[in-house]
């Protein structure tokens, strides 16, 4: 009977246990979740708090620069209108991140100043005008028309401006980038609405939801920064929190799931049910094995060695090594982990073996990393290791593993040790610490790379203003140097004089002595230049070998000419540069501001007639602009806008002037002249209008054209006549005349032999090694190459021999010159007999007289042409004389004989 109520008392006293067991683990994970609640909605509290603090830092940072334009201008002088404006603003808008640019605009709109370049947005994209903020607010969101970003506008009105406005240009992503950085918990979103519930800007962004309005928007509950919970997009529950911002009218909203906040509180109340149900589990556990107790007592010492079994295996299931020493350290028990991470020693690890014994052991099968037999301190030390003073403690074994080693003291004075394998949480920290190394040693090349960047690119900004050879402005600073100096000149009443330098025949230091040669001399004259004037900035490299300088003074051009001579004085002294002596002259133009509306590139163009007049009178000499030059310019101009028009219109025509035998009388070719018939001036004269084709490169078209007709035409007429075609210099240089020789024979039919290309004298020696190396392409193709005006020049005759000609032009100074025992006959005597020696036929050109032709007759000349033999005759003319066989005019026939 006892034994019954026993059991009954055991049966009620587990149900009573289990039963406040359940109630205790409910009113906990009521608590908790009360908990987990209130948590919740304070930190989303204090996010909401520090993203309004984030969000009016910003705005107040933003709404502080626009309120200081105003000084700002102010102290500099300046005004919205003013040129100045833009960069003032520029130079003001790299002072903070929190917007990016910063605009004046007018009350229509209109943007009149701006940080940066506007490209196609010259006003505002606002709905309203900003001439109703008083005296600041928030405009947006906008969208950008040009970029399509969303921008709020601050907007700020600037007293005393008429109605000019200060604006900030905030991208809305870069301002929710900027509050995101206020350590916002994982899953919580950022939206800016505005009281009506119009949505400014999210996070994460919403591009089609930006602008809109929504009814029930948060946005437009009361702001009083409290957490509340409210119904999501689709249909979840949210954690809300509303707070509102310094201007008013925006206000922060902070959302995040309700379920993500309260998941803390499932891990635990799982957690707690699990260990109730544990609990539980142990309490009917023990609730039926006293009741077994109880009913089976005679089993006692059986449910013993049971719960000895047990033990045992749960101790042989344990992932790390177990053993337990007693007080004398002995070996009472180890699991198999045990003896897995001491394998070596497993033989040795028998019970009531003492650890320096089975230390010793492991020696001797060489398991610890030492050599031969230990001491009785080295024993004495390892033993040490293993005791609870020194636990815990990490060790290298022999076969390259950690092991993490722990020991706890038992109440009977022994140790139990534990053992844990650490080798892959030793190999994952020397990764980390390999990471960590290598994100140091990137974040140092980081810092170089941005350090170098830096320089960079105010080497940049150096570059854009200044000149990289010498160091001087160029030509964009100088120009708007001209302007403040102009300025300057009117308002101390004083004028302002610009000197246009230009080195004479730097050419040639370039060609004889090399790029870097001209290069160190002009960083000297650069030098001697600065030392000529007072301030340096009124000195500039515009390009090339051309410099300016600006002089102010009451006495114009005195001044500026006085200076111009010292100047052609200090240059033409002689220079050393990389170990050559070198010397040159420089010409000076000058250019004085006598009209206030003159401006900085009429006074440009000024000086550059006078330096062009100056090198026209000679070397080493000044020139100041008189006003009859620029009735030159403008003649000029208009000249070279006709021959622009000229070849469009058809204006150009050709005369071929015929060329004979002076052996057999016979017509051998004709050498096509370029006409220009112009319908106001009439006809120009080829030297009136070639040098100026010469210097804007308009010749390479018009000589192509030329080289076309005339081909065409000579291949149309009968027989084998040739055409010579006069090439100009740039034509060699600058266009791809070979290219347009080889179009023309291919189109007309003409073989190459047929065609005579001449080139002067002069022209071939000025730019010989480019000259040379087109006129030998010429002759591969079979083109026939001729130099006009020989014995006008001022090569030697050494260089025939290295010259690729097939004929010489003998100039009509010496044949209209050549007399009977005259000086130019026998010039022209000798050259025809030095030229046939050499293999290269002789032209002679200006035949007017029958004396001439006489006296050409008894030299070894080739061929001849003048007006005595045929004047330029129009092709239709041409073609009629080949086509009768024309030859010398019969009167001159007589005076055939054979050359001797």
């Amino acid at each position: 009977m006892i034994w019954h109520r026993l059991k009954l008392s055991v049966i009620a006293g587990t149900i009573v246990i289990l039963g406040l067991l359940m109630v205790g683990t409910a009113l906990l994970a009521h608590r908790g979740l009360m908990a987990t609640r209130l948590i919740a909605e304070a930190d989303i509290e204090r996010s909401a708090q520090g993203v309004e603090n984030a969000l009016n830092r910003q705005l107040l940072q933003i709404h502080g620069a626009l309120a200081a334009i105003r000084p700002l201008f102010a102290a500099a002088g300046v005004t919205a209108t003013s040129p100045a404006a833009n960069e003032l603003l520029r130079g003001f808008n790299l002072q903070t991140i929190a917007y990016r640019d910063m605009m004046l605009v007018a009350p229509d709109g209109t943007i009149i100043a701006s940080a940066r370049p506007r490209g196609a947005l010259r006003s505002l994209p606002m709905v309203t005008q900003p001439t109703s903020i008083q005296p600041a607010a928030m405009i947006g969101p906008v969208q950008n028309p040009v970029n399509g970003d969303w921008s709020l506008y601050a907007v700020r009105a600037v007293p005393g401006w008429d109605g000019v406005v200060a604006v900030a240009d905030v991208s809305t992503q870069s301002l929710m980038k900027i509050l995101a950085e206020t350590g916002l918990a994982p899953g919580m979103r950022i939206r800016i609405e505005r009281p009506n519930g119009q949505l400014v800007a999210s996070l994460p962004h919403d591009e089609l939801a930006v602008g809109e309005w929504r009814h029930g928007a948060l946005g437009t509950r009361p702001p009083d920064g409290r957490a509340f919970v409210a119904t999501g997009d689709k249909g979840q529950p949210e954690l809300a929190v509303v707070r509102s911002s310094l201007p008013g009218d925006l206000r922060v909203v902070l959302v995040t799931d309700l379920d993500e906040a309260l998941a803390p509180w499932r891990r635990f109340r799982d957690r707690l049910t699990a260990a109730a149900a544990m609990g539980g589990t142990l309490v009917t556990a023990f609730a039926g094995a006293l009741f077994l107790a109880l009913r089976q007592r005679e089993r006692v010492d059986a449910e013993r060695a049971r719960a000895t079994a047990v033990l045992a295996n749960a101790v042989e299931a344990m992932s790390d090594g177990f053993a337990l020493w007693d007080g004398e350290d002995r070996l009472v028990a180890c699991n198999q982990r045990y003896r897995e991470l001491f394998a070596i020693t497993a033989p040795f690890l028998t019970p009531g073996a003492r650890f320096q014994e089975i230390m010793r052991a492991s020696v001797a099968a060489r398991h610890l990393p030492t050599a031969g037999p230990l001491s009785e301190e080295q024993v004495a030390e390892r033993a040490r290791w293993h005791r609870p003073e020194y636990s815990p403690v990490e060790r290298r074994l022999s076969s390259g593993r950690w092991l993490l080693m722990t020991d706890r003291r038992t109440a009977d004075g022994g140790v139990v040790a534990i053992r844990t394998d650490v080798t892959a949480l030793k190999a994952v920290q020397a990764e980390l610490a390999e990471a960590n190394l290598r994100a140091t040693e990137a974040a140092a090349e980081a810092q170089r790379q941005n350090m170098a960047l830096i320089e960079r690119e105010g080497r940049i900004r150096f570059l854009a203003h200044h000149d990289d050879l010498t160091g001087l402005p160029n030509r964009v600073v100088f120009r708007e140097r001209i302007g403040k100096a102009l300025y300057e000149a009117a308002e101390r009443g004083e004028k302002m004089a610009l000197l246009y330098l230009d080195l004479d025949r730097f050419k040639d230091v370039n060609d004889t002595l090399g790029h870097p040669v001209g290069d160190a001399l002009l960083r000297k004259v650069a030098a001697r230049l600065t030392n000529c004037v007072q301030a340096t900035d009124v000195v500039a490299r515009l390009s090339g070998d051309e410099f300016a300088i600006i002089s102010i003074g009451p006495q114009q051009p005195q001044a500026a000419t006085e200076l111009a001579e010292r100047i052609i004085a200090l240059l033409g002294e002689p220079y050393s540069a990389l170990g050559h002596t070198i010397a040159v002259s420089v010409s000076v133009g000058i250019a004085v501001a006598e009209a206030a509306w003159i401006d900085a590139d009429t006074l440009l163009k000024q000086a550059d007639l006078a330096l062009y007049r100056a090198k026209a009178w000679g070397r080493g000499t000044l020139c100041v602009f008189e006003p009859e030059m620029d009735t030159h310019l403008r003649a000029r101009l208009e000249m070279e806008q006709d021959l622009r028009e000229a070849l469009a219109e058809g204006q150009f025509d050709l005369a071929y002037q015929p060329i004979f035998s002076v052996v057999t009388g016979a017509l051998t070719g004709f050498e096509a002249l370029l006409r220009w018939n112009h319908p106001r001036r009439g006809i120009v004269e080829p030297s009136d209008f070639v040098p100026l084709a010469e210097d804007s490169r308009s010749i390479v078209e018009i000589g192509a054209f030329v080289l076309r007709r005339a081909v065409a035409d000579i291949a149309a007429l009968p027989g084998n006549l040739k055409v010579a075609v006069n090439l100009s210099p740039v034509q060699l240089a600058f266009g791809d005349i070979v290219g347009t020789v080889e179009a023309a024979l291919r189109d007309s039919g003409l073989p190459p032999g047929r065609l005579e290309c001449e080139i002067t004298e002069t022209a071939l020696f000025e730019s010989e090694q480019t000259s040379l190396a087109v006129l030998q392409r010429l002759r591969e193709i079979g083109v026939k190459i001729v130099l006009d005006d020989f014995g006008t020049g001022y090569s030697s005759l050494s260089r025939l021999r290295l010259l690729p000609l097939d004929k010489i032009k003998i100039d009509r100074s010496f044949v209209q010159d050549a007399t009977e025992g005259s000086a130019s006959a026998a010039i022209v005597e000798a050259i025809t007999v030095l030229t046939g020696r050499l293999g290269i036929a002789t032209v002679a050109e200006g035949i007017e007289t029958e004396a001439q032709w006489a006296l050409l007759v008894r030299t070894s000349c080739a061929e001849a042409q003048g007006f005595l033999l045929g004047r330029p005759l129009p092709i239709a003319e041409a073609a009629a004389m080949a086509r009768d066989g024309y030859g010398v005019p019969v009167a001159l026939a007589a005076g055939f004989s054979a050359p001797t």
